[in-house]
């Protein structure tokens, strides 16, 4: 599709509005902004024919791979359209889905993390996010079993609803989206050559996400290149690595389903100690040997007898999801081995564990990550049909935007907006009611300003501030 400029009907010019301190009450609180569309190849990149490794699909019995294949679904691929996936990377990197047009999909999953993110817990709308952010790479066909680190949803769907709706997340009403959407240039063409129809509405805009989610793969590793010649290709070191994993990571770690009830890796069923009942069949391999955390229960949170149990991610491309496990404290894979050699806590499902930990040499370690560095595919990083659309499009003149913080957000007895003003230049504070009316505008030369609860009801509120020509506009939750 050309370049194209999508103009957007606007339900509320904040910047007239502010301007005139009008209190009259907007029937639509809609934000839209005039926004420049994607630009997209004139023929869609191909996001079906994908040619999966042999090792994967038909492992080789005598020359074991180190890093085996369990049960894994092809059909998810082979299923994909190369219009609807285009539409998902659009709608994945469109901030337009967010409450107020400033996270997209892509804010919390980066290319170059292999849509990962680079911090512990990602930035939302309001506060830290609970977990840190997965990885997306090789979803569509490996561990489709659960999703999340708490393993708590089952369907692909579901697992991309919600971050989109959580309103410390994406923050995104559906029927809001559907509305914007549609007002767009790009987007009506867009859903009729992925549907046939024009028609936007929640359950297209989630199989459009979800197929372009199901097509990040990664077969372009040197792991993947060596198992076609037995592992010639690989240095001594990374042999060592490859025969160290095989030896002690590969009861837990596999390429392919993880289901939680009764199988893991190759799908053979787990023989139990005895002792366990069925429903403790799949625990001890989601155990991470971490202490546990009281603030985070991870499966435990759905079934209290799966206390501080979480999911086992794919290790393709391991070497570029720093910081690592679900809480990100580990900002490198020398921290994880160090962890799992030395550190292990004991606890009811310490199976797989040595008591204390594997107590890998140095040079073993070293050799577990020359390992890990050939699951990393270079390619995916860059590879365009991944990338952001709406990059290298963005010439219109943008807003400078303003970082300002609401802590606590919701607001308890008092929140303070904080920003950052050096110069002690003044700026402008705008508090506006979920509907659009000015409810109270202050202009003060500090760095903070601080609202009482006491004059407001419970609900939502918006909060512009203004240093100059930078402006931003946030969520305030009172209780």
């Amino acid at each position: 599709m050309k370049k194209s400029f999508a103009t957007a009907i606007i339900c509320i010019i904040f910047i007239a509005f502010l301007s005139n301190f009008t209190t009259k009450s907007v029937k639509s609180f809609v934000i839209t902004t005039v926004n420049e569309g994607p630009i997209l190849p004139e023929t869609p990149f191909d996001y079906r024919n994908v040619v999966f490794p042999d090792h994967l699909i038909s492992p080789p019995e005598d020359i074991p791979t180190g890093y085996e294949s369990g049960p894994i679904d092809t059909s998810t691929i082979s299923n994909l359209n190369n219009d609807i996936a285009t539409l998902g990377r659009v709608l994945f990197y469109d901030e337009k889905l967010s409450a107020l047009e400033n996270i997209s999909c892509s804010s919390c999953h980066l290319q170059e993390k292999s849509f990962a993110d680079d911090k512990a817990f990602s930035e939302g709308i309001s506060d830290l996010t609970k977990r840190n952010s997965m990885a997306l790479n090789d979803l569509g066909w490996s561990n489709r079993s659960h999703f999340f680190w708490d393993m708590s949803q089952t369907n692909i769907h579901e697992m991309i609803v919600l971050p989109l709706t959580d309103e410390n997340e994406i923050g995104a009403n559906m029927e809001d989206i559907e509305t914007k959407l549609s007002s767009t240039e790009y987007y009506p063409e867009l859903f009729a050559k992925a549907f046939g129809t024009s028609t936007i509405n929640e359950e297209r805009i989630v199989d459009a996400i979800v197929h372009f989610i199901n097509s990040m793969v990664t077969f372009d590793s040197k792991f993947d290149r060596a198992s076609t010649d037995q592992f010639n290709s690989f240095t001594n070191q990374e042999m060592l690595g490859l025969e160290l994993f095989s030896a002690n990571c590969t009861n837990c770690h596999s390429q392919g389903s993880h289901n939680p009830f009764g199988f893991f890796g190759n799908g053979v069923e787990i023989f139990l100690p005895i002792g366990l009942s069925e429903l403790e069949s799949f625990p001890f391999i989601f155990n991470n040997g971490l202490p546990e955390d009281e603030d985070d229960n991870g499966a435990g949170g759905w079934n209290a007898e799966f206390n501080n149990l979480f999911k086992i991610p794919s290790l393709r491309n391991v070497a570029l999801t720093a910081p690592y496990m679900h809480d990100g404290r580990f900002e490198s894979l020398d921290e994880v081995l160090n962890h799992y050699s030395e550190d292990i806590e004991e606890n009811e499902w310490n199976f797989f564990f040595p008591p204390g930990g594997f107590n890998f040499s140095s040079s073993e370690k070293e050799a577990l990550i020359s390992f890990l560095g050939t699951l990393t595919d270079e390619s995916f990083k860059t590879n365009e049909k991944w990338s952001n659309p709406f990059e290298s499009s963005s010439s219109l003149p943008q807003i400078p935007d303003l970082q300002f913080v609401i802590k606590p957000n919701p607001m308890l007895s008092e929140a303070t907006i904080e920003f950052d003003n050096p110069n002690n230049e003044q700026v402008q504070v705008n508090i506006l009611s979920s509907s659009g009316q000015l409810i109270e505008t202050r202009k003060l030369n500090g760095e903070y300003f601080t609202l009482d609860k006491n004059k407001f009801s419970a609900g939502m509120y918006f909060v512009e501030v203004s240093l100059g020509e930078a402006r931003s506009l946030k969520k305030l939750i009172v209780q």
